[in-house]
């Protein structure tokens, strides 16, 4: 006798979906802005997982894409961010879609 050997190809796919979320999370969480003296802070504040907002500390103050830089922050899932940082077109991706879609992750 044998036995067939079902696979849950929905949880395969659930889990998919559920580590690219995270590796997104964590690009979001990577965006940063180098301030004068050299000090970087996070450009997103995530207030409860999956909803991002701007850091508070950046309010009322314009940002320029020669500030911004990429921060090495730990995740559960990382996502795969080459030595030297994000390239700039990616950056400021990032910040479009957290700011746009901030609670969708």
């Amino acid at each position: 006798m044998s036995q067939t050997v079902s696979h849950d190809f929905y949880g395969d796919r659930k889990a998919a979906t559920a580590r690219r979320r995270e590796q997104v999370r964590h690009l979001l969480r990577s965006v940063g802005v180098q301030l004068e003296g050299g000090a970087r802070v996070p450009f997103f504040v995530e207030p409860n997982p999956g909803k991002f907002r701007r850091n508070p500390s950046l309010r009322g103050r314009e940002v320029s894409d020669q500030e911004l830089c990429t921060l090495k922050v730990p995740a559960e899932i990382p996502a795969k961010i080459p030595a030297n940082g994000l390239p700039m077109e990616t950056l400021t991706y990032l910040i479009d879609m957290g700011l746009n879609r901030g609670d969708d992750f």
